[in-house]
């Protein structure tokens, strides 16, 4: 993955040294509102509307891997910079973009943010292009302010740390979402599953064990109008090529667990039309690959959107395979996969626990 290439450590902001004045503010500092993936971006129409604004766009504006409609990753909002009041000011994130060669009254109004030592800084050195800031205005909020001294250097500064641009904040939904799922979980079931499979799973509230055997776990929410499904599936590591075919792993595991008790030639299988998309991450610090698909009811009778994980946990010599999948016909599906997704980030093999907390 490309991560941002400059951390700009220099106090770039009027606001760099705290008083006490400021600590006072801290304390009495509003709480940043908003979704968790909405952004706030503070930009001239004019760069809005030329290169800048295709680049900002490029990184922000991009729809979420693999999901039955589009929906955007994040929820892009451009506000006027002479437009910036204290109802956006508190948002949970927000983007500043300037560049120095600008003369709207809009740009000026952005460059009032920046010590003019800061502007100067900015002018002589081209390599620096961004800054985060967190709680600037408001607690739990992330400010990124993005400059040059012109648009198309800027904008090729964008385009060249496009993928570290987009992980800041999404890695701040991820962060958040985890939050709010894992506010209330139920401690007797996860307690329950670590001592009977020896791997620590959270389980938040709402969600119960459809099947618990020896080698699969199932757990499920169901609401009025959609159902969140999570599972964990384990088996011997005899095979080092297994990470070929992921595809076909899931497909043996789904076949085989995931039948309808009623109706057994019902069961979840991949829906092929769409290829599922891979990618090779660490998760835990271990090697894993993360795929992203759709899947489908054997009959065609429902579906939806899912994301795995498959790695291995070396010391016990077991494969893991680890999925959530969501369903809500005709309703958006976003916030669904990513809740159960923080669900699956929470996973932990039995040699990751501490001997207090594994079965022995």
């Amino acid at each position: 993955m490309k991560v941002l290439k400059l951390i700009f450590v220099i106090a770039i902001f009027a606001y760099g040294c705290q008083s006490t004045t400021d600590k006072v503010r801290d304390d009495f500092m509003p709480l940043a509102r908003g979704e968790a993936d909405e952004i706030i971006l503070v930009i001239d129409s004019a760069h809005w509307a030329g290169q800048l604004g295709d680049e900002v766009k490029g990184v922000y504006q991009q729809y979420m891997k693999i999901l039955n409609q589009d929906e955007y990753e994040f929820s892009l909002n451009r506000i006027n910079p002479l437009k910036f009041n204290s109802v956006f000011r508190n948002a949970k994130n927000l983007i500043f973009v300037m560049t120095l060669d600008s003369k709207t009254r809009a740009s000026k109004s952005i460059r009032e943010y920046f010590a003019d030592q800061s502007l100067k800084m900015i002018q002589r050195d081209s390599s620096i292009y961004y800054t985060v800031r967190r709680d600037e205005f408001a607690k739990g909020q992330v400010v990124l302010y993005l400059f040059g001294q012109n648009e198309d250097q800027l904008a090729a500064k964008i385009h060249e740390n496009q993928e570290g641009l987009r992980e800041l904040f999404a890695s701040e939904v991820t962060k958040r979402t985890k939050e709010d799922v894992m506010a209330k979980t139920k401690e007797n079931l996860m307690k329950s599953i670590t001592e009977n499979h020896g791997y620590e799973i959270a389980v938040p509230f709402g969600y119960d064990a459809a099947k618990d055997i020896k080698d699969f776990i199932w757990l499920r929410k169901i609401d009025a109008q959609s159902e969140y499904n999570v599972f964990v599936y384990e088996g011997p590591f005899n095979d080092p090529d297994f990470y070929q075919d992921i595809e076909g792993l899931r497909d043996e595991v789904t076949s085989t667990y995931l039948r309808d008790s009623q109706k057994p030639s019902l069961f979840i299988e991949r829906q092929e039309i769409v290829p599922a998309y891979t990618k090779r991450i660490t998760f835990n610090d271990k090697f894993a690959v993360e795929a992203r698909g759709l899947w489908k009811v054997s009959d065609n009778s429902a579906g939806g959107p899912y994301v795995s994980y498959t790695f291995v946990d070396e010391p016990n010599q077991k494969i893991y395979y680890i999925e959530g999948y969501v369903y809500n016909p005709g309703g958006k599906k976003k916030k669904l996969i990513r809740e159960v997704d923080a669900i699956l980030n929470s996973f932990k093999t039995p040699s990751e626990l501490k001997p207090t907390e594994s079965t022995k």
